[in-house]
């Protein structure tokens, strides 16, 4: 016998069970903290305080070894305002809508103020909030009344006055021993994925490793080791105001690789190189067939020979290994002068290697571009 339904009054949730409830979030919970807006120095061994990036779904899958950690004191002083305890929910308000962490368990640690700690209250089980707060229709709800997208800044006022619906406390039970079930074949298959799409990323690197270092069948010789700086020229990128960038335009913007938009100037002229110098996609390679303009977060590189070869020489060179930095990912141009590379001066062998590596290494890219969708379809039915 099918269950009765019943309006929800609200448009993107529909219908939903009889015998549920729509409530805002802050009248099923017990209270939202944050800490105070201040960033404590970090010591060797202290307490945990964990950064947006260091959540996972769960506190019990958190990598607490690699965590910032303060001191007692700073702890001490910023506890009193937030203290996130076994049952709470911790919600992430500048990333992506939905990323929160259930704690499920028992351990001192901070967050920080760019996460809000939501304290449940008897009306509703904690993990059963956490999924809510992953769901399309809180993402809806939030994106309708703030008029944001799906990167923007969640404020406490935009949290506690979202919709919720509210089964009854033995049907939360339910749900939740359900999709804790549903979401671990998937997270099974996610990690099946992901490795696959590492071990497509390995073949692609010895594919090009074996052709930089040895040639193709056809080859009979040797090639020579020579330091970059005979082989390129680097220039700096330049900086660019985000009201220069748009989404269409003439020319793609480039910092570390990723093209950031698009732009009415260039600064890099078609068959250059641009490596990423700084940050999280540093020693990234990206080969343009087009002008485009790179930001001072990058490098152009222009080769005295073929650039497509050259641009396979560097993603073999693995130049995200230069850096030395122990704070923000850095490399220079100085750095990349003195690598040594293999090299085949002779033309015809340059458009060998080029020819062979185009062709093997977009058949395998079409297959990382596939276990990549599947990724993102498969975290998309899990907020559905």
């Amino acid at each position: 016998m099918a269950r009765k339904m019943k309006d929800s009054g609200i448009e993107w949730i529909g219908e939903i069970p009889e015998g549920w409830e729509i409530a805002k979030i802050k009248h099923i919970v017990s209270n939202v903290t944050d800490i105070d807006h201040f960033m404590p120095d970090s010591v060797e061994v202290g307490i945990p305080y964990l950064m947006i990036g260091d959540l996972k779904d769960l506190s019990s899958s958190i990598d607490w070894n690699s965590t910032k950690m303060i001191s007692i004191e700073d702890y001490e002083k910023l506890s009193v305002k937030s203290h996130p305890q076994k049952g709470d929910v911790i919600f992430a308000r500048y990333a992506s809508i939905g990323t929160t962490c259930y704690i499920d368990t028992d351990r001192d640690f901070l967050v920080s103020y760019a996460c809000l700690t939501i304290h449940p209250s008897d009306l509703v089980i904690g993990k059963f909030l956490c999924y809510y707060l992953k769901s399309s229709s809180f993402a809806e709800d939030v994106l309708r009344r703030t008029n944001s997208n799906t990167q923007g800044n969640v404020g406490k006022d935009s949290l506690i006055n979202a919709a919720i619906v509210l089964p009854s406390i033995i049907e939360q039970t339910q749900i939740v021993n359900f999709l804790d079930a549903k979401c671990s074949d998937i997270d099974t298959i996610l990690s099946q994925t992901r490795s696959g799409i590492e071990e497509y990323k390995k073949l692609k690197q010895a594919v090009i490793t074996q052709a930089v270092t040895k040639g193709i069948l056809s080859h009979s010789i040797q090639p020579q080791s020579v330091k970059l700086k005979y082989l390129i020229s680097i220039i700096s990128g330049d900086a660019i105001r985000n009201e220069e960038l748009s989404e269409t335009g003439e020319y793609p913007v480039y910092g570390g690789g990723e093209c950031l938009g698009f732009t009415s100037q260039y600064n890099a002229l078609e068959n250059s190189l641009i490596i990423g110098r700084v940050g999280a996609r540093c020693g990234c390679v990206t080969y343009i067939d087009s002008k485009g303009w790179a930001t001072d977060n990058a490098l152009v590189i222009l080769p005295t020979c073929n650039p497509r070869y050259m641009y396979y020489i560097l993603v073999y060179s693995q130049l995200n290994n230069l850096n030395t930095s122990n704070a923000q990912p850095l490399i220079t141009s100085s750095k990349i002068k003195n690598v040594v590379v293999p090299y085949f001066p002779e033309k015809k062998y340059q458009e060998e290697i080029t020819r062979c590596l185009d062709f093997k290494c977009a058949e395998i890219d079409k297959l990382i571009v596939k276990k990549e969708q599947l990724v993102k379809e498969l975290e998309a039915y899990k907020k559905v």
